[in-house]
């Protein structure tokens, strides 16, 4: 298999990936500008794929970042990334199933923030390649078993980051309720002014107590 190097045209950053796997969408980088980090805070990124979103969070926030993903192929391309970027220190990589968290490697509620691009399709036609079918549908993971991940892996009062399409809103916050994470922050996305919105950020919070709110949308074309 290929592969490419990217200029993630954002502190100097790039990333491998592979030409025959997934990569990674615009959601990926709203997520990571969406995530709110301090220094100090241990950061998961579940799901990592290919560290897109665990770069961009520590460029951002300077927060030491544990990405987790399945595949191994992807973990692989992730630590030639890391150590191309020289942040060996910053950022470690962990090939984990999310549903087997948490294990020796990666303790019982002991992250501060958990962010997520989760794969969100459960039908129509699937890519024959596993690395891309494993990245778009939810054959590896659903948002339920995404949030029952976070309530093990987060501390208490530890917030969850991810994006989810809106057709699967109610599912999304369903899911999370049923864990203790409380959703307090929400953000849509649309292509256009005057389009639906098809894509949403969210920010809840273990333990937390009823309180949402609605933040401007973003609009990706402004004409």
């Amino acid at each position: 298999m290929a592969e490419v190097w990217e200029d993630l045209q954002c502190a100097g950053l790039g990333i491998y990936r592979d030409t025959e796997g997934f990569s990674y969408g615009h959601d990926a980088v709203l997520l990571a500008n969406f995530v709110r980090a301090n220094r100090n805070d241990h950061v998961l990124d579940l799901g990592a794929g290919t560290g897109i979103v665990s770069f961009l969070v520590h460029a951002k926030t300077g927060a030491g970042i544990c990405a987790a993903d399945i595949s191994e192929r992807c973990c692989r391309l992730m630590e030639k990334s890391v150590a191309k970027n020289g942040l060996s220190k910053a950022i470690k990589v962990y090939e984990a199933d999310l549903r087997l968290l948490p294990d020796a490697r990666l303790p019982w509620e002991s992250f501060d923030c958990i962010c997520c691009n989760p794969p969100y399709f459960s039908g129509g036609t699937e890519s024959p390649n596993p690395v891309r079918q494993q990245s778009a549908h939810q054959t590896s993971c659903t948002i339920s078993e995404v949030a029952a991940c976070a309530r093990r892996m987060l501390k208490n009062g530890g917030r969850l980051f991810a994006c989810y399409p809106v057709f699967g809103l109610s599912r999304f916050c369903a899911a999370l309720e049923a864990e203790m994470l409380a959703v307090k922050r929400i953000c849509f996305v649309r292509s256009k002014c005057g389009k639906a919105p098809y894509l949403f950020l969210a920010e809840a919070k273990k333990g937390g107590k009823s309180g949402l709110v609605f933040e401007a949308d973003i609009i990706l074309e402004e004409s």
